[in-house]
């Protein structure tokens, strides 16, 4: 294996947008009561890391308070994972934020963010920075965000686990000298569009883009890769593992060619609601992407 093989357990995937944020409510797929089942199924078709998200409109409903019941679960959810050689990697955004903090400005207003997120991140910190495998502050950093909030995450967390900037190479490549002198691993967030179609031109074009954007990427800093995020960007489970198998072939290339990935995330990890196609469909069976992703 030449590197290891993870899937990401989004929120709006597996719970759902809270009644509590900013984009919610919303459906999830089952993750809720079926978590015990789905993380024996992601461990038994192959998968060595899970990135779960730390819903933080669930265990933040309001400023400063921290969720009991949520914090207990989401700590039983990762001890859980480590009990079984699952390596949880711990992310603290992937999309929606608590609806008290979007009304303050949220991720658009810098005053509020360098307030609010640090307090969030040192919460987060203390209750689960001992399960912890790797932290993952944003799912994606936002284009043109201010650095203020990165240093204080970093200053937060550096020194435990590995810490990830994550970047979309695709659009925000500009910004990973900014976050490379405060990271441990850089995140690469690489996506398919919905109209990479299915046709093997248009799958062969968009591998090569992927492997120039992580070649181009890797030779900028000095700094091992973690992908901590790749979608097929297809509902369609046959189209999904088509792109899929040629995204792992251009990983398996970018190592060759001496590329330093430690850990790949595909998302969905399980199909939700109106979600694009998983590693595992909505029925928890395996489909093409995982047979692309996990078979050598």
């Amino acid at each position: 294996m030449t590197f290891l093989r993870g899937a990401s357990l989004t929120t709006s995937a597996t719970l759902g947008y809270a009644d509590t944020a900013d984009l919610g409510p919303t459906a999830g797929n089952g993750f809720r009561t079926r978590w015990p089942d789905d993380l024996a199924a992601l461990q038994e078709v192959g998968i060595t890391d899970v990135q779960i998200t730390l819903d933080w409109a669930r265990l933040q409903p309001k400023p400063n308070v921290l969720d009991a019941d949520w914090a207990e679960w989401f700590e039983q959810v990762l001890r859980a994972a480590v009990a079984i050689d699952l390596r949880p990697w711990v992310c603290l955004h992937d999309g929606s934020v608590p609806r008290w903090f979007d009304n303050d400005g949220g991720l658009d207003d810098d005053e509020a963010l360098t307030l609010w997120w640090p307090r969030w991140v040192e919460r987060a910190a203390d209750r689960f920075g001992d399960i912890a495998s790797g932290w993952v502050p944003f799912a994606r950093i936002r284009s043109g965000m201010a650095q203020q909030p990165w240093i204080d995450t970093w200053g937060i967390l550096s020194g435990g686990p590995p810490v990830v900037a994550s970047v979309d190479l695709r659009s925000d490549a500009h910004s990973v000298a900014q976050f490379a002198e405060r990271t441990d691993l850089l995140g690469a967030v690489l996506r398919a569009d919905s109209d990479d179609a299915v046709d093997s031109a248009a799958i062969a074009n968009a591998a090569e883009r992927w492997g120039n954007e992580l070649r181009d990427a890797a030779d900028s800093i000095d700094n091992h890769v973690a992908i901590t995020s790749f979608s097929s960007g297809q509902s369609d489970p046959e189209a999904a593992g088509e792109i899929v198998q040629a995204w792992r072939w251009m990983l398996d290339a970018a190592v060759t060619d001496g590329a330093r990935i430690d850990v790949a995330f595909v998302e969905p990890a399980i199909a939700g609601p109106d979600s694009l196609a998983g590693l595992l469909d909505s029925d928890r069976a395996p489909t093409p992407s995982s047979n692309a992703y996990l078979t050598d």
